[in-house]
């Protein structure tokens, strides 16, 4: 059967066959591709007992892949967001601009330190803040801008620290989605002040579990190291510690080191690989009437750790959550995106129901986007038949 053919048969989820069976599913990031040099790291780990310093490698490795000096391994990308904000002194009276899309570890140690997280609108079309979004909610108590590179495509960032400078205010990127996205030439998280990174297990970089903060600023990175590492303590040498402030112990093994600097190896190759397919499908597609394709700015690499897919809810009879079932059904296992906005998920924010009306962009972003976990490990023929499953549902739900 015919492409052409086959985008005329019933849905799935109306009893047709799906492109893609239960018995031939798309690959999933998951299982991810592990470095065969992975498991022998790991081994020099447990045989030396635990006493090599594979961490402070793996904080080198990364900050000169991201263009930077220092870094400091940490738990989590969450906990390195935190200690930022926490071995800054950021708290109560302070404001910390955050992108209005992104997740909860972009805004957890905002509200656990006291200060308050206002959101910035985003472009409509790339769900990233902007410098113009961001103006629009500074004030005199502003002291950071969390600007979140989301799905794998970093923020236009030039601008938005030209605005930091004029303000004094600190520039935070969270790289958790984008690690080594491509800026005029420039890497993701060696632009701003700081940039903070995730290595659980679904991220570009997975080392089971992981972040980590990197910036040019020593003082900063001291300041990072002890809060999250120190625990807030100051080492007095030979007499012990003083714990002249609250720290946590954030810390990073080496185990997961050794895994990340394993890691780190192959992942320019598959990040090679991402885009060449992620290009490719978003060729294929972009004829289609009412798909509204990611836009990748001039000089920038889109990573696509998510595929956020668009549609012209005008076009259509249905909303982006039955695409998304229709798309599931037909093989591409996708979901809403309406989480990732932040006021609307965590209901633990203030004024969290007027930031949701207020975000008119971020709003309207995500309610026509359908997203799921891209792979390296597609094939051709998987982006092919992808292209054939957004082909066939959108015929079938056009007005």
């Amino acid at each position: 059967m015919t492409t052409a053919e086959i985008v005329k048969t019933s849905l799935a989820l109306d009893g047709g066959a799906p492109v893609r069976s239960a018995d031939d599913p798309l690959p999933t990031p998951r299982p991810r591709i592990i470095s065969p040099e992975a498991a022998g790291m790991v081994r020099e780990v447990l045989d030396s007992g635990f006493t090599l310093d594979l961490t402070s490698d793996f904080e080198t490795a990364v900050a000169e892949a991201s263009g930077a000096k220092y870094g400091v391994a940490v738990a989590n990308c969450t906990a390195a967001i935190h200690s930022v904000i926490g071995g800054l002194g950021y708290g109560p009276g302070d404001e910390v601009i955050v992108s209005a899309i992104s997740d909860y570890g972009s805004v957890a140690g905002v509200v656990m330190q006291g200060a308050k997280a206002v959101f910035a609108d985003v472009d409509v079309r790339t769900g990233l803040v902007t410098a113009e979004t961001i103006e629009e909610v500074i004030t005199p108590r502003t002291r950071a801008i969390i600007a979140v590179h989301f799905y794998g495509l970093m923020c236009d960032m030039d601008p938005i620290v030209e605005l930091a400078r004029r303000h004094d205010i600190l520039v935070v990127e969270d790289v958790c989605q984008a690690m080594l996205a491509g800026y005029k030439g420039r890497v993701a998280g060696g632009v701003g002040d700081i940039g903070c990174f995730s290595f659980d297990a679904g991220k570009l970089l997975p080392t089971d579990n992981g972040g980590m903060a990197i910036s040019d600023d020593a003082d900063v990175i001291a300041a990072i190291r002890k809060f999250a590492v120190d625990r807030g303590a100051d080492d007095l040498g030979p007499l012990g510690r003083e714990h002249n402030g609250i720290g946590f112990n954030y810390r990073f093994g080496d185990m997961e080191s050794a895994v990340g600097l394993a890691q780190l190896k192959i992942l320019p190759d598959q990040l090679k690989r991402r885009v060449e397919l992620a290009e490719r499908f978003t060729a294929k597609i972009s004829d289609i009437e009412g798909v509204i394709t990611p836009r990748v700015p001039e000089g920038q690499v889109h990573l696509h750790w998510l595929y956020p897919l668009q549609f012209d809810l005008e076009q259509f009879r249905v909303d982006a959550s039955q695409m998304g079932e229709a798309l599931s059904a037909e093989g591409l296992n996708c979901s809403p995106a309406m989480y990732y906005l932040i006021p609307h998920s965590h209901k633990f924010l203030p004024d969290r129901e007027a930031d949701v009306e207020r975000l008119v962009n971020a709003r309207t972003h995500l309610e026509r986007t359908v997203r799921w976990g891209f792979t390296e490990k597609y094939t051709e023929r998987d982006i092919d038949d992808m292209a054939t499953i957004v082909a066939k549902v959108t015929d079938a739900y056009r007005r």
